[in-house]
């Protein structure tokens, strides 16, 4: 609904909100941490993308490469 209405990121976020609920909560509380800057290196964080992705939460996967993308661009991941 919010898509045909041309509200593209907000359903873009109720996507990637709705993919969360497939994810156990322990494992959602340690993404949340390790995306915090600093705390991952991108090895862990494409780590965390790849489980994301055998959950099936596919676009928030493409979320967290994002993340690292512009962490290592600007020097804030855990290996610099």
């Amino acid at each position: 609904m919010a898509r045909a209405a041309g509200r593209v990121q907000l359903a873009e976020g109720i996507e990637r909100a709705a993919e969360l609920t497939r994810v156990p909560d322990d494992e959602l509380l340690a993404i949340y941490t390790a995306l915090r800057p600093g705390r991952s290196s991108a090895v862990d964080l494409e780590a965390w993308a790849e489980r994301l992705e055998e959950l099936g939460a596919g676009h928030n996967a493409v979320f967290v490469r994002e993340a690292a993308e512009a962490y290592r661009a600007r020097g804030l991941t855990a290996d610099g």
